[in-house]
């Protein structure tokens, strides 16, 4: 940031990861040191600041690409912004998360406790989270960005209606991903499934299916489409999934949803297990009730490696 040959240069921006908050607290620092510039405070600032030795050695290992040198070598976002802050004075506003807890953003740093868009930033960051982990938020991004690829199905229907016969479905499905065939969705996958159809007869016969599954970024909800005849355009809407945490007799994230498709009502109700951050399986249960069907449609899905249970 600083050259000591000449006192009225300066550098913001040298920096590696997130940066507008290192960013703004590097050129605060600098203006801060200019105004002082004279004073005996700014010469202690600078000699404490503008420690060469480390930044030498990396840019030495960097050099000779050693693999010593981290991907991100400036990786301590939140050690240099608090480091920055507390030589310009800055407080960091600790009024909605607590003393030392919460992320680290520039708002936080903003230093001026009465600054409305700071504030604003402040209390919208800290209602993302609370409703990230009260009203499951962000679970079905993390959801539909699980179900990319290939996984086996399993597939029970049960029929209710007289001489109408259900039977298992055995096979693979695809959640192919495609860029969003509307502006108003953030992301789409063409969902194919392919495999056999045993009815409790015992005839049997190849099935296959396609639906559009697209997530919505402002709502944070998934729908399912079906397919039109081609067999990639988005046709009508078959259903849309709120999201909600575990309750009951489910281990992973649930999510419901209700759609009336003249004239019969379709209830779907589905399990989301994680590992981490990996969707390890799921499954969807529509019951489907009205003057034309009446039938139970329960899916699993695993990946093929895994055995489906």
């Amino acid at each position: 940031m600083f050259a000591r040959e000449v006192p009225t240069l300066g550098f913001v921006g040298f920096y590696e990861g997130p940066y507008w908050g290192v960013m703004e607290q590097q050129a605060r620092l600098l203006v801060d040191t200019w105004t002082l510039e004279t004073t005996d405070t700014a010469r202690h600032r600078v000699d404490k600041v503008f420690e060469t030795k480390d930044a030498e050695n990396m840019r030495a290992a960097i050099k000779a690409k050693s693999l010593q040198v981290p991907q991100f070598w400036q990786s301590d976002y939140v050690g240099l912004v608090e480091e920055f802050s507390r030589h310009t004075g800055v407080v960091r506003n600790d009024s909605t998360f607590g003393d030392g807890t919460g992320p680290a953003f520039a708002a936080r740093y903003c230093g001026d406790s009465r600054n409305e868009q700071a504030l604003a930033v402040v209390a919208e960051v800290a209602d993302l989270i609370k409703t990230s982990q009260s009203d499951a938020r962000f679970v079905s991004a993390a959801v539909f960005r699980g179900m990319q690829g290939v996984w086996a199905i399993s597939r029970n229907i049960g029929s209710y209606k007289h001489g109408t016969s259900g039977g298992v479905f055995e096979g693979t499905a695809h959640f192919h991903p495609r860029f969003p065939t509307d502006d108003s969705y953030a992301a789409e996958y063409l969902y194919i499934e392919h495999g056999c159809f045993v009815m409790e007869t015992g005839l049997s016969f190849p099935a296959t299916r396609r639906y559009i599954y697209r997530y919505n970024e402002l709502t944070d909800k998934i729908s399912a489409c079906f397919a039109e005849e081609d067999g990639e355009t988005v046709g009508r809407l078959f259903n849309t999934w709120d999201f909600e945490e575990p309750s009951g007799s489910f281990i992973g994230w649930v999510a419901k949803g209700h759609h009336w498709c003249d004239p019969d009502t379709y209830k779907a109700t589905c399990e989301f297990r994680f590992k981490g951050a990996t969707l390890e399986g799921f499954s969807i249960e529509y019951d489907v009730e009205g003057p034309n069907k009446d039938y139970t449609h329960h899916s699993k899905y695993a990946r093929p490696s895994c055995p489906v249970v």
